[in-house]
């Protein structure tokens, strides 16, 4: 199955990666790249998994948390203390080059990375249809994997995880749009990257939603200036709706 898109835009984002950006300019930057919401959900979703786990190199890095779906085993230590099972939602699955994964359940889970090519780890790779077709979503399985030494994180933070996701690709959309010829867009990078990425606090983040959706609203020629809008744009309007609820609502 061909994913020429994603891997040429990995290519491109790996060409222009500068570890001394930081997180809130290199994620505008590489918004700035894409030439479609497929690239931008990569954009962001590679700037907020840099923001949750420290991650500092060129990698390309899937969070693996999804399981359970067909009657898919989840994963697990099986008896002789080796990984087995199935996680069923792997972003860019065509060119990330390491796993987050969560093993096991509520208090008793933890997280383990893996290397793409880990012994006993395989991927069906799949596309999704009728919505960001050019983002590969794939499938992980272990069978039989020696786990690693399982990594330190916050669970209270990763809790967070998916207002950061929501927060990072909404500023790498704005990085698009800017690229594309919005003026409106440059301008409110100004105003929201700082406060969003570094502070990350529900003013902040509903601040950008408001603008964002204000402008969106305003500007039918989205329809016409990208590829892909009408049939793409809920990517925006789902992350949109998560910001701007009320925190009882979250």
């Amino acid at each position: 199955m061909d994913f020429l898109v994603e891997q040429t835009y990995f290519e491109l984002w790996q060409k222009h990666f500068d570890a001394t950006l930081a997180p809130k300019e290199w994620l505008a930057a590489s918004g700035a790249l894409a030439g479609s919401l497929s690239e931008v959900f990569m954009a962001g979703y590679q700037t907020a998994m840099r923001c949750q786990f420290g991650i500092n190199d060129s990698a390309w890095a899937a969070f693996c948390v999804s399981e359970g779906v067909d009657g898919l085993p989840p994963v697990e230590l099986d008896d002789a203390g080796l990984l087995t099972g199935v996680k069923t939602w792997v972003a860019a699955a065509s060119v990330v080059t390491s796993f987050w994964v969560k093993v096991g359940r509520g208090s008793e889970a933890f997280y383990v990375v893996l290397p793409r090519e880990t012994k006993g780890l395989s991927l069906t790779l799949n596309r999704n249809e009728g919505f960001l077709p050019e983002l590969c979503i794939g499938r992980l399985q272990l069978e039989k994997v020696s786990p690693p030494a399982p990594q330190v994180v916050s669970k209270a933070e990763l809790k967070q995880f998916p207002k950061l996701e929501a927060s990072c690709i909404l500023i790498a959309s704005l990085g698009y749009f800017a690229s594309q010829g919005f003026t409106w867009a440059s301008d409110a990078l100004v105003r929201h990257s700082g406060p969003v990425i570094d502070q990350r606090s529900d003013a902040a983040l509903a601040a950008l939603a408001l603008d964002l959706q204000t402008f969106i609203k305003g500007a039918p020629e989205l329809s016409v200036k990208l590829p892909g809008w009408d049939r793409d744009r809920r990517l925006i309007e789902m992350y949109l709706g998560m910001l701007l609820k009320q925190p009882s609502e979250r």
